[in-house]
């Protein structure tokens, strides 16, 4: 006899086999977007790039920059602006 404690363990099993084939699909079509050089890249909310190590000609490198409220800076006496 099949217990519940036997479906759900089953069920976890593949849940998790599914979230790896799921994300292994999600990596191998990044990489062909990135292959084919596909801009909409950039703007793909699912993605967060870190570094960009090539770019067209004309890019140069921004370090990354921490972002704050201006209330925060203004609380804090800071002086903001010109």
């Amino acid at each position: 006899m099949v217990d519940l404690v036997d479906i759900s363990a089953v069920g976890m099993l593949l849940l998790v086999i599914l979230v790896i084939i799921r994300e292994v699909v999600f990596r191998w079509r990044v990489k062909l977007r990135v292959i084919t050089r596909d801009e909409s890249l950039l703007e793909d909310k699912r993605l967060k790039i870190i570094n960009i190590a090539q770019g067209p000609d004309g890019t140069s490198e921004v370090n990354a920059l921490r972002m704050i409220p201006l209330d925060e800076l203004e609380s804090e006496g800071h002086v903001v602006g010109d």
